[in-house]
């Protein structure tokens, strides 16, 4: 028994061996010394959407001064497909949503591409994932009626600024960013996200790149 046990380890330990020869023998891609890379890099608050109604005076009158609101709106938060494509080939897809258990904090994106040196064309789209045709975008410039005034008074633009705002500081619905970039040997080109213009921005040696909200 002790014999056939020997036998057995020995047999096994010759076939580990002969696997690792071959492995070390083996051609192994790698990136070539003269080659570039796009690295995504940015953060940014997701967008809440919502489906939304307008409420009726008599609706409103039925609640507490306190919770009354014109507008009503229940959802959740945005997630977004990213695809990147060098020369119209693409080198990337994913998906992605802000953090917590709700999604409802900032995402954080950070993606790294091989990239040959030399000019190509870059893009890099961005898109909400949901769709909705009563969110609160489409309450965002109300007609106010006539019965704002006395208790209603200045409610419904106080309502529409705030959903502006909550707008603005969300990533946009689409990002594209697609321009013609040449890459310098062992050069990073960083495209990141500008929350004040509100699009993708590829960031070279040679100054800056930005694209546009679609």
């Amino acid at each position: 028994m002790n014999l056939t046990r020997l036998l057995a380890a020995a047999a096994a330990s010759a076939a580990g061996l002969g696997l690792l020869a071959y492995t070390s023998a083996a051609s192994l891609a790698y990136h070539p010394e003269d080659g570039a890379r796009l690295r995504l890099s940015w953060s940014a608050r997701p967008e809440r959407i919502e489906k939304c109604r307008q409420l009726s005076a008599e609706e409103q009158a039925q609640r507490e001064e306190h919770m009354r609101q014109r507008v009503e709106c229940e959802g959740g938060f945005a997630s977004y497909a990213l695809r990147v494509e060098v020369d119209d080939r693409s080198i990337g897809e994913t998906v992605f949503r802000g953090g917590g258990l709700r999604h409802d904090r900032p995402m954080h994106v950070l993606r790294d591409f091989p990239v040959p040196a030399g000019e190509h064309r870059v893009r890099v789209r961005v898109t909400r994932r949901e769709t909705t045709d009563d969110d609160a975008a489409a309450f965002a410039q109300p007609v106010v009626p006539d019965a704002d005034t006395g208790l209603f008074a200045g409610r419904a633009q106080r309502e529409a600024a705030e959903r502006a705002r909550s707008a603005r500081a969300a990533i946009p619905p689409a990002l594209l960013l697609d321009t013609t970039f040449r890459f310098t040997p062992r050069q990073v080109a960083l495209v990141s996200f500008d929350a004040e213009r509100r699009v993708l921005v590829l960031h070279g040696r040679g100054g800056e790149t930005a694209g546009r909200p679609r």
